[in-house]
């Protein structure tokens, strides 16, 4: 403080400055800071609908572990880059309970609210088929890595990794046609099942076709636990095969039934048969099945896939699991192909794109997105899944 022209001046301490100084720009800096904290990266949003609870849980499961190993694996290298700008995936994984009502509310919620631009799951074609119809209402691209039914195929944004039920059940005939010299057959099928009752038709109609004979075709209600009467009918025919198009669970109680009834002939599967489960069970020692994927195939990048899906799980994968991550990350080569998140254009990359390396082996998404695969036959042998032929469908 000082006088001046009589009056008292307050002049700032000038060793005071930097002070001041260094305040202002600490200041900045915080400011500067918090905003970058806040500002997120971009992100591509996938719905995830898989059973993880019920009877099929299993193979739910594996559709969100692979799926998540893949998206965490692209995530790590620092996401998708479209048009420069890199984006991370964000999965939203929702149980359907394996019921197609609940699939449908869920697929429902994904879109409309948390914007997903796409889907990807359906364990059951029952599922697969309800999550479909909303996507095909929405326009948004669904992928599913299993669902096998034909009726998929009239859905335009609807994808699958897995073949049909209609180039399987012409596999399936052809190999025991050829392989098996054509010995007669007996079909036990579940009458409510979508995936059970196309594919036991299919088959049948193929194989007669082929001069196959087909000496029983028995079906049984949903829920049903015993079989008794539907496999006493089909002993008395003498088949020499018998050919359980059902889920893992019901073909365990169907196969001990069979044997225990005196059915002495060969079991014979479609691609629902976990071998993780029939691995325990003798019952099932020598029987055949269509398959998609098991470890130790020759499939440029399988090995890589194997080594590490077990490294970061702890465990081998098994055929969901492959198909499932071939399911994803050619979701994302069609995002990058198509160098957007919009649901439309993603679907346009699925189709236009050129054929995905996947760990199943290479593929092609045809218009009606059904790939142009070809069907393993698998045996089960003293313990171990091997191959037993392969049937081009090409």
């Amino acid at each position: 403080m000082i006088l001046e022209n009589g009056l008292m001046i307050s002049r700032p301490n000038i060793r005071c400055l930097p002070f001041l100084w260094l305040a202002v720009l600490m200041m900045f800096f915080l400011w500067g800071c918090s905003g970058d904290k806040g500002k997120e990266s971009p992100k591509l949003k996938v719905g995830i609908i898989a059973v993880t609870s019920g009877e099929l849980f299993r193979k739910g499961s594996y559709v969100v572990a692979a799926t998540r190993y893949a998206a965490d694996k692209v995530n790590a290298e620092g996401g998708i880059d479209i048009s420069g700008v890199n984006h991370l995936v964000e999965l939203y994984p929702a149980d359907s309970k394996g019921a197609a009502e609940v699939a449908t509310q869920l697929a429902l919620r994904l879109i409309d609210k948390e914007k997903v631009s796409v889907i990807v799951g359906g364990v059951s074609s029952s599922v697969a088929l309800a999550i479909a119809a909303v996507c095909e209402e929405k326009k948004v691209p669904f992928i599913t890595p299993v669902a096998s039914s034909t009726e998929l195929t009239k859905f335009k944004y609807s994808f699958r990794v897995s073949y049909t039920n209609y180039v399987q059940a012409a596999a399936i005939a052809s190999f025991v046609s050829k392989d098996l010299n054509r010995e007669s057959v007996a079909v036990l099928y579940g009458a409510d099942n979508p995936y059970s009752v196309e594919l036991a038709t299919l088959f049948k109609k193929n194989y007669e076709n082929d001069g196959g004979t087909v000496v029983a075709f028995e079906n049984y209600p949903e829920g049903a636990r015993e079989y008794g009467k539907q496999l006493k009918r089909i002993i008395k025919a003498h088949p020499e095969i018998l050919f359980l198009p059902n889920n893992t669970k019901k073909i365990q109680i169907q196969a001990i039934n069979a044997r225990q009834l005196g059915f002495k002939g060969l079991l014979l599967g479609g691609d629902s048969w976990d071998p993780v489960d029939l691995l325990r069970n003798a019952v099932f020692n020598g029987c055949y099945f269509a398959d998609h994927w098991f470890p130790g195939l020759s499939i440029p990048g399988a090995a890589d896939f194997e080594a590490g899906y077990k490294k970061k799980n702890g465990v081998d994968a098994t055929e969901v699991e492959a198909l499932s991550y071939d399911a994803i990350m050619s979701l994302f080569a069609a995002v990058r192909y198509a160098n957007s998140t919009d649901p439309v254009a993603i679907r346009r990359g699925l189709i236009d794109m050129p054929p995905y390396a996947g760990v199943t082996g290479k593929f092609n998404y045809n218009n009606n997105g059904d790939p142009d695969k070809d069907v393993f036959i698998s045996n089960i042998k003293n313990g171990k899944v091997v191959l037993s032929d392969t049937i081009f469908t090409k």
